[in-house]
């Protein structure tokens, strides 16, 4: 079956449903952009398959991928052979999680092959080959990659291929900081983006948030982070006697696996829940590793500072993380459908943590999974995303404790 591309727009992501394969058949599909891009997939039944990416139909030149228990070797077809270019082992072999997304990157431009499990990105890569440098003169006998616009797929797929236009190249940044702020240098180093460089419902929620009067202590109530701090340490604290509650929220007598959730305005049904939620992190304190429904979010930190581990996927057998960042006041960073999904917020400074989390479904999503999936041992548990109370109630009573404590 072969997916042709609309090649006048060449539109970033685009989705291939393929059908069932007789034994010796394969799927084939045409890249958005010849000499460049990435497809993922999964695979069902898990089985050693392989990914070609070929000058044309006929195979007259090629890469190919070849993935099995043991591990994965890339080889290229020339003179009417395969012949090995480069292999890496177990890790990059046939995935112990039965849902586990594979992908391959073809790069005419820095001349790279990039296979990675998990999401799209540098991070998750598992194995790569780097194609030779173009000679001083004379032909340069991989030319003929900038020509490359299809993949053989001899695998079974579980659900949609991932097709996207452009390679992976390079991490994308965490950091989200104003266009008046980033500098040549900025771009150079590649740390951080500005929000024109996020999906458009990022573009949004950080339009809403990221302004500098956007903050917890405000001239109405100076003292509201001083009033959080000092209500989850007394007994007698809302704060406390809330989280106290909580243990056990994901499944297991966790006391530090909770935080707050303060929720600002209502659920208009284009949110996993309430579109705006302050999450109040206690020193010590984390979520599981879990994922946000697909949808698209900004975080910014209001109060102190949190950690954030990075995974490739939602599993049980990748509880390691591939990227850890730290967050401070002030900070603002931003998750997708794609990318940034699968991570755990950790507190692991003195001072208790502030964020505004801020959610909406890509307007493309028509799914609007209305859960968190997190892990729970066994399996993956599904968090409604409720609120503790809501930002008014919450501020009034901080307040009031605030006042009476003044009073002793």
């Amino acid at each position: 079956m072969t997916y042709v591309a609309e090649r006048l727009r060449a539109p970033a992501h685009l989705a291939f449903t393929g059908e069932p394969l007789a034994e010796g058949e394969s799927h084939r599909i045409s890249l958005p952009v010849k000499g460049q891009g990435t497809v993922g997939f999964a695979i069902d039944p898990v089985a050693p398959f392989s990914v070609a990416f070929l000058r044309n139909v006929e195979g007259e030149r090629g890469f190919r991928w070849d993935v099995d228990e043991a591990g994965a070797r890339l080889s290229e077809y020339r003179d009417g052979e395969w012949r090995p270019c480069t292999s890496a082992g177990a890790e990059a072999g046939i995935d112990a999680e039965k849902a586990c997304p594979y992908w391959f990157s073809i790069d005419c431009h820095n001349r790279a092959l990039v296979y990675g499990k998990g999401e799209m990105r540098l991070g998750t890569a598992v194995a790569s080959w780097p194609l030779p440098d173009k000679p001083a003169k004379g032909e340069d006998p991989y030319a003929w990659v900038a020509t490359a616009g299809e993949v053989e797929v001899r695998a079974g797929l579980r659900g949609d291929a991932d097709i996207w236009r452009d390679p992976v190249v390079v991490e994308p940044p965490m950091y989200v900081i104003g266009h008046d702020e980033i500098a040549m240098d900025d771009i150079a180093a590649g740390e951080v983006t500005v929000a024109a460089n996020l999906t458009p419902r990022c573009q949004q929620l950080y339009a809403a948030v990221a302004g500098a009067r956007f903050q917890l202590d405000t001239p109405d109530f100076r003292h509201f982070s001083d009033a959080i701090r000092e209500s989850i340490l007394d007994p007698a604290g809302w704060c406390f006697q809330t989280l106290k509650k909580k243990a056990g929220e994901f499944g297991k007598d966790e006391p530090n696996e909770t935080y707050l959730r303060i929720t600002l305005g209502r659920n208009q049904g284009e949110s996993p829940g309430v579109p705006y939620v302050m999450e109040i992190w206690p020193s010590g304190h984390y979520s599981p590793i879990h994922d946000h429904g697909g949808a698209d979010a900004v975080i910014k930190v209001l109060h102190g500072e949190i950690k954030v581990n990075l995974y490739p996927m939602l599993s049980h057998h990748h509880e390691q993380p591939f990227a850890v960042a730290r967050f401070l006041t002030g900070d603002v960073t931003w998750i997708s459908a794609r990318l940034n999904q699968v991570h755990k917020l950790e507190n692991d400074h003195a001072e208790p943590c502030v964020t505004i989390q801020c959610y909406m479904y890509d307007a493309t999503d028509v799914t609007h999974w209305p859960y968190f999936d997190y892990l729970e041992d066994p399996d993956i548990g599904l968090f409604d995303p409720g609120s503790d109370a809501t930002f008014d109630w919450f501020k009034a009573k901080m307040k009031e404790e605030w006042e009476k404590r003044s009073r002793r």
